[in-house]
């Protein structure tokens, strides 16, 4: 027994000191390691202490300066309609019509006459489907293509080379609506009727083949013309060049008043025609007021036509329709001669139903004679699409 306590005391002996010995061992390398980390942290406030010494001696830099606030872009100020045709006519700089890449446009328009007069037969038929290619060749001349298929042996509409070297005053090459008539220079697709007034068919002068000039200002617009005359004709078979001029002014953005004038020959027999247009507008091609009035000598006859046309774009909370428009519309045209058949007394009222302004659009209009019976009542309505 007492041999058997005894050993377990040595053995306590033996394995009690070298516990004791690495306890103190591991004591002795924490405060080994807690040593270290205080020389590296002393270390490192002594490097961050000259850090705040050397900026507080360099010279304070100043701050980048804030970019000012570019100004507001100046509102663009509304031109009058007048002053915008020919349809697409541009500003005086080349930037302001440049069509890179070349541009496709499209009108449809599908039409139906109905008429009074038995003679005649209702129909449909497809009034228009021109085609028209827009684009750039330098950067100072660009050109347009328009055709209409539906007219396959009068298939060119405004077809022209434009050369804008000058920066007020710019000359068209080729097919181009000469500047007599508001009307007539209005673009098809921003109609408020279903046709353009007879007034305008019989006066004004379309698409002449010759050399155009245009100059437009904030408020002026100087248009002038040399061609073979004989409307959409490439040759009038005379040699007398017909010469036309417009100008027009616009004192506020909706209204204008203009004066225009075309001189020239018709026909082998060389006639005289003789055309002088005065011409007022007042509002938009969406809701306004527009008159025209002509003065007119074609041979020895001389005639005074005038019409006068008002429309209004009621807006609609509608998803598929924007506008709702009724238009109304008086037309005159009295001769020197008193041909009864030639004569004109009429009245048109109708409305359009626009889908997307005047890109698409419905409309109807209802023709009542009021002159002595050279033509009879009649309805129209057609649904124009542009794109």
């Amino acid at each position: 027994m007492r041999r058997t306590a005894g050993g377990l005391i040595f053995a306590l002996l033996i394995f009690a000191f070298p516990l004791h010995g690495q306890q103190r061992s591991v004591e002795e390398e924490l405060r080994a390691e807690l040593a270290r980390v205080k020389e590296h942290l002393a270390r490192v406030e002594a490097l961050l202490a000259q850090l705040d010494q050397e900026r507080s001696a360099a010279p304070q830099a100043r701050p980048a300066p804030m970019p000012e606030p570019s100004p507001p872009a100046e509102p663009r100020i509304p031109q009058a309609p007048a002053l915008l045709v020919p349809p697409m006519l541009p500003e005086s700089r080349s930037e302001a019509f440049r069509k890179m890449p070349p541009r496709l446009d499209v009108m449809l328009q599908f039409r139906g006459d109905f008429f009074a007069d038995t003679a005649r037969q209702d129909t449909f038929f497809l009034r228009k489907a021109e085609l028209g290619v827009k684009g750039h060749i330098s950067p100072h001349v660009d050109y347009q293509l328009e055709i209409d298929p539906v007219r396959p042996n009068d298939p060119f509409r405004r077809t022209y080379i434009r050369l804008t070297h000058l920066p007020r005053l710019h000359f068209k090459l080729g097919l181009e609506k000469a500047p007599l008539g508001l009307e007539e220079l209005i673009p098809n697709g921003q109609q408020s009727f279903v046709d353009r007034t007879e007034v305008n068919d019989r006066f004004a002068a379309a698409e002449e083949l010759g050399v155009h000039a245009e100059s437009r200002w904030e408020r002026w617009l100087f248009q002038f013309s040399v061609s073979n005359g004989g409307r959409r004709l490439l040759l009038d078979n005379n040699n007398q060049k017909d010469v036309a001029a417009r100008a027009v002014w616009a004192p506020q953005h909706w209204i204008s008043l203009g004066l225009a004038t075309l001189r020239g020959e018709a026909g082998p027999a060389g006639l005289a025609r003789k055309r002088y247009n005065a011409e007022f507008k007042l509002g938009s091609n969406m809701t306004g007021f527009q008159s025209e009035f002509y003065r007119a000598q074609d041979g020895s006859v001389w005639s005074s036509a005038s019409y006068a046309a008002a429309f209004w774009a009621i807006p609609l909370r509608s998803r598929w329709v924007t506008h709702f428009q009724p238009a109304v519309r008086y037309e005159f045209i009295g001769r020197s001669d008193r041909d009864p058949a030639q004569e004109l007394r009429l009245l048109t009222f109708g409305f359009s139903l626009m889908l997307e302004e005047h890109r698409s659009k419905f409309q109807a209009n209802y023709l009542k004679d009021l002159h002595t019976g050279s033509r009879r009542d009649e309805f129209r309505m057609h649904y124009l699409v542009s794109f």
